[in-house]
């Protein structure tokens, strides 16, 4: 009954695939005598999270019921209040976890504060499936380094390209739709300079609905992108990396066109 109910979270967070970040992706089930009366996820970065909205639309039926949330609630005050005083004065009887927050600012300090209220916690509940869906943000406050994945259209004998150097299509509709909800999720989308004279990426969302277009950043050590590039275009923000090959007249245009533009160190004539 725990996992059926944290598996309905988890559909819940997902819903905010894009929207919330920084923030993590969290959807909260209030259950009562067996029957959920009430959901919420967190939508978007800066707005009301996932428990506060499940329990503002539960109301004083939350009284004497149980909560599951796939993260620890928050104890903190952020740009939102914490959770976990909502929490308590909405009378929940149980809370049911899937993981802990890796944030030093709540890790443990929720599920401590609700116990020394006397609400029952249970952790646990489909762990892995909470961390995968939130290991982009486990993996940054855990390191404070950047989630990187990498996108390959690769055909069975493991070939990107034919041999003319054509690459359109390797794969079908439903891969290329899965790529546009990847870059909706990440802050920014990387290639090479090559891929932009080869292909002429736009590198934008385009097959999914989001909030906003990720950063498009393009290693380029010499100043080899074309001023018609589609990445030059206004409708996402651009960066190209470069060195100091780069010759000045091409910077100036480039920043011209909207793009910013980083000199950063060589390595073997590269951009390090």
């Amino acid at each position: 009954m725990h996992e059926e109910f944290m598996r309905r979270a988890l559909e819940l967070a997902r819903l905010g695939e894009g929207y919330t970040r920084p923030n993590p992706l969290v959807g909260a089930v209030v259950v009562k005598d067996g029957e959920v009366i009430a959901e919420g996820y967190h939508a978007r970065y800066g707005g009301p999270h996932a428990e506060m909205v499940a329990l503002e639309r539960a109301g004083e039926r939350a009284r004497g019921a149980d909560l599951y949330v796939n993260l620890e609630p928050c104890v903190h005050y952020g740009k939102t209040p914490p959770c976990v005083d909502r929490i308590i004065a909405a009378g929940v009887r149980r809370v049911i976890l899937a993981t802990r927050d890796p944030n030093p600012l709540v890790n443990g300090k929720g599920v401590d504060k609700l116990r020394s209220a006397g609400i029952e916690v249970v952790e646990g509940v489909l762990r892995e499936e909470a961390e995968k869906l939130n290991e982009i943000f486990f993996h940054w406050v855990k390191t404070q380094r950047p989630f990187v994945a990498l996108k390959l259209a690769m055909s069975l004998d493991g070939k990107i390209a034919s041999r003319t150097g054509k690459s359109r299509w390797i794969t079908g509709e439903e891969a290329r739709r899965r790529v546009h909800e990847l870059r909706r999720r990440y802050a920014a989308v990387l290639v090479g300079v090559n891929t932009v004279l080869t292909d002429d990426p736009q590198l934008t969302v385009r097959e999914v609905e989001g909030p906003h277009q990720p950063l498009r950043i393009v290693l380029d050590s010499h100043g080899r992108i074309p001023l018609s590039a589609k990445v030059l275009t206004g409708e996402a923000p651009t960066l190209i990396a470069t060195t100091q090959a780069m010759p000045e007249e091409i910077e100036d245009k480039l920043r011209e066109k909207g793009a910013e533009v980083w000199r950063l160190p060589a390595r073997d004539g590269k951009v390090d």
